[in-house]
């Protein structure tokens, strides 16, 4: 008899500054155009379909979490600039309002302008992100770090990105990290 596994081999297979985490959907072709469009093509508005879908699937997850911010992966600057938004934080803001956990958009800060992802493998990922994220503002009551973080992302391939923000988070004092992304990508 064969038995699902709850969490992928990714998560398995080694140990993570982060508890765990949930992605909606395989990033499968379909998904690739959807989050094209989204990422590159200005089509914003999929951020709320992404959340209320994400809500609607991890809702009561998200509630026993006990999360008291949703921390959005943040973009470079220089990226900022030129696509106008960061989607992460467009899914995280539709996901706070349908959960009323706030976003803590700030907390996090995208130092360096990395090469973009898709394009790297495993190692080279990490190697891009080293140094990449940094504490930003905290956003909270009385400027106190959350104990507990959901970090949102769009699509989660090897963990690096959850990784790496999680490491920075945790030294800020962050206790409990879990994610959420949309997608996450096959053979994982």
């Amino acid at each position: 008899m064969l038995q699902e596994e709850e969490f992928c081999g990714d998560c398995l297979g080694k140990s993570a500054s982060f508890e765990y985490g949930y992605s909606l959907f395989v990033y499968n072709s379909s998904l690739q155009d959807s989050i094209g469009r989204f990422k590159y093509h200005g089509r914003r508005e999929y951020a709320s379909f992404y959340a209320e879908e994400l809500y609607r699937e991890y809702g009561e997850w998200i509630s026993q979490t006990g999360a008291e911010a949703l921390i959005p992966v943040p973009i470079h600057k220089n990226r900022f600039r030129t696509r106008g938004y960061n989607q992460a934080e467009l899914i995280a803001r539709e996901l706070g309002t349908l959960s009323g956990i706030p976003v803590w958009s700030r907390l996090l800060v995208r130092s360096r302008d990395t090469l973009p992802q898709k394009d790297l493998n495993h190692q080279e990922r990490r190697e891009n992100l080293s140094g990449a994220f940094l504490l930003g503002k905290q956003e909270g009551e009385l400027n106190q770090i959350p104990k507990c973080v959901i970090i949102i992302d769009d699509i989660y391939t090897t963990g690096s990105t959850v990784e790496v923000c999680s490491r920075v988070l945790k030294k800020a004092g962050v206790h409990k990290i879990y994610f959420l992304c949309v997608c996450i990508g096959k053979g994982i």
